[in-house]
């Protein structure tokens, strides 16, 4: 009898044991199907952006010469209109002041001109009047006739001679312009490259104007297939390499219709609009951005 409680005490301990087992399995599956959420695909167009003023100027000499005057330093606030850099104007404006002393001279030569071809005129008109009485001869009356024409053709003459130093009078003065640098908008003087007495060469960029006021960030590492994913509005969210833990929310608000080839593939440039800005950015500073298409 004694052996027979034994056995079942075994078979019942065997019994606990085996049922322990599965609930612990069961629950630790349980577990892992509770921790472990469904992976979701991450649908995003990821890119690298630049930090980019919404207005700004980069300014060249339109013309070679030597810096005479620099009349702002960087960080100053200038506005539209304000002269920043003038070259050296001596020889420009020595120019400038011959073509408005030939333009005088010209002017002169068509008033002695008109005054010539008046008495020619009034001589042949009396010479008319005369023939018409027979009071003067025929080779008279031709005489007085070629001197009128011949004056009439040299007034002509003197008044394109005087619209010519004119235009030139105008040319020098466009070249005098050329000279200067005036600000084309309102900002803020963000790089000036350039001293007093150094030489200035056409095409070289001496200054760059920004506009603080609004900014925007601007990707041309798009594909084509990545391009027709993005739409005008989608959500964007921009971060920023220099400045950790900094995260801009914003808007694509402009995708550019041409394409240009780059690293091998065509590429377009997406201009994103942030919802609100950090003074710590900075024009060229780089950003990375995630946008989510909107379908």
């Amino acid at each position: 009898m004694v052996a027979i409680k034994r056995r079942w005490g075994m078979i019942l301990v065997l019994a606990i044991i085996i049922g322990g087992g599965c609930w612990w399995h069961w629950h630790q599956n349980q577990s892992q199907q509770a921790v472990i959420p469904p992976v979701k695909a991450d649908n995003r167009v990821l890119a690298q952006g630049i930090v980019y003023p919404v207005k700004y100027a980069q300014m060249v000499m339109p013309t070679e010469g030597t810096i005479g005057e620099v009349l702002v330093h960087e960080g100053d606030q200038v506005t539209a209109g304000q002269t920043i850099i003038r070259l050296v104007q001596g020889e420009y404006q020595a120019r400038v002041s011959s073509a408005h002393s030939g333009v005088a001279q010209k002017e002169a030569a068509v008033q002695q001109a008109r005054a010539t071809l008046e008495g020619s005129q009034r001589e042949l008109n009396r010479q008319q009047r005369m023939a018409a009485s027979g009071a003067t001869s025929r080779r008279e009356l031709d005489e007085a006739k070629t001197t009128a024409d011949h004056d009439q053709a040299a007034l002509a003459a003197a008044k394109a001679d005087l619209a010519a130093e004119q235009s030139k009078v105008s040319e020098e003065e466009g070249q005098k312009d050329k000279t200067e640098i005036k600000a084309p908008i309102d900002g803020n003087i963000a790089f000036l490259d350039t001293k007093v007495g150094e030489h200035a060469n056409t095409g070289d960029v001496l200054v760059r104007i920004e506009d603080l006021t609004a900014w925007e960030i601007r990707s041309d590492d798009l594909t084509e297939l990545e391009v027709a994913k993005v739409h005008v509005g989608d959500p964007v969210v921009l971060t920023f390499d220099g400045i950790g833990g900094l995260e801009i929310p914003g808007k694509v608000k402009f995708i550019r219709d041409y394409g240009e080839k780059k690293r091998g593939d065509i590429t377009y440039t997406v201009f994103v609009a942030p919802e609100h800005w950090d003074d710590r950015l900075r024009w060229m500073m780089t950003s990375q951005i995630a946008i989510t298409p909107s379908n």
